[in-house]
């Protein structure tokens, strides 16, 4: 998998677009979404060759992006991710050519939020824009193959996060013949019975409220400043698993990211889950996560600095099956002070 670098985009990518749309959302089938409520994008243009950008409204509340944390509600860093995520599948159909029907593989996801201010929840819905350059194109027979890209969040003309992203396209045959090769080298079934979901931690150990939206079972220390969990996957959960799918999604390990790195963070240095709110995620995804085998993850808190008046705390983490790496991540958590 290619390595994300660190993030970088141009000054034209904090440039506001005025003529972005914000009444409706784009079609669903854009952004592989089942539900229109899972699909927050409202618009796409082009701005130049390797340019666009997109509109999105993030709403005040959801069950799944708004569970979680102390007032003040911040938007969810995660939400903003998903949000490009849907941003570079729109532009890849839209201005690359990519067909509808070719499967769509997560290489990596890195956030940087820039303002977490700009992020605080306000009485209306938030208008964001996504300004989106693309920095690396893989081509195979001239076919473009993969796509790298680069985004600017932008509320009410601020810049409130950074994002990078990358995407492997696979034509549908060849999405089966990479599975079942990956598979097979494993040792598994070409097709295998996905594992129930495993119990759940409680929701106040990894920053939630509501039980549904836990993906880890009980955390337990593992050594010295680390913790692990068991990934619970939960095939049911309308927006994680938004529709069926052959392996444990992108959105699914970030998840897992952040509510082990919240753990680890309050294992480590007795820092409330609920006060933390993620700010950085640099995640690369090296292997599919299979659904009939049982997954791990793991973190490490690092030594809280002073930034900015907050306290912040860096965390790293792997995501493992059979003591195999499927995802590496390095986090950075920001606490609120008391009362907030």
């Amino acid at each position: 998998m290619p390595n994300p670098g660190s993030p970088h985009a141009p000054e034209a990518l904090t440039i506001p677009v005025p003529d972005i749309g914000f009444h409706s959302t784009i079609s669903r089938s854009r952004v592989h979404r089942a539900a229109l409520a899972e699909t927050f994008v409202t618009d796409i243009v082009a701005l130049a060759p390797d340019m666009f950008a997109c509109g999105a409204q993030l709403p005040r509340s959801h069950a799944y992006f708004g569970d979680g944390g102390r007032a003040p509600a911040h938007h969810d860093t995660l939400l903003l991710v998903e949000i490009v995520r849907q941003a570079v599948m729109a532009g890849a159909h839209e201005f690359h050519g990519i067909p509808e029907q070719d499967k769509f593989v997560l290489t990596h996801n890195r956030i940087a939020v820039t303002s977490l201010p700009g992020l605080r929840v306000g009485p209306a819905p938030a208008q964001l824009t996504v300004n989106v350059r693309v920095v690396r194109t893989v081509l195979r027979d001239g076919v473009i193959r993969g796509l790298d890209f680069e985004a600017i969040l932008i509320i009410e003309g601020h810049p409130v996060a950074e994002v990078g992203m990358g995407m492997v396209y696979k034509t549908p045959d060849s999405y089966v013949r990479l599975r079942e090769r990956g598979r097979a080298e494993a040792g598994l079934a070409a097709e295998g019975l996905p594992l129930d979901p495993l119990p759940a931690a409680a929701p106040d150990l990894v920053g939630r409220r509501d039980q549904d939206n836990v993906v880890l079972a009980a955390p337990h220390a593992t050594g010295p400043g680390e913790v692990s969990a068991g990934i619970r996957v939960d095939q049911a959960h309308p927006s994680m698993f938004d529709h069926p799918q052959d392996h444990i999604p992108g959105m699914v390990m970030n998840e897992a990211f952040r509510q082990i790195a919240l753990h680890a963070a309050d294992s480590a240095h007795a820092l409330h889950p609920f006060r933390g709110r993620l700010t950085r995620l640099d995640a690369v995804f090296v292997r599919f996560g299979e659904l009939d085998l049982t997954a791990t993850a793991t973190a490490t808190a690092g030594a809280p600095v002073t930034r900015d008046g907050l306290l912040t705390v860096p965390v790293t983490a792997t995501l493992s099956q059979r003591d195999t790496p499927i995802s590496t991540a390095e986090i950075e958590l920001t606490y609120l002070r008391q009362g907030g």
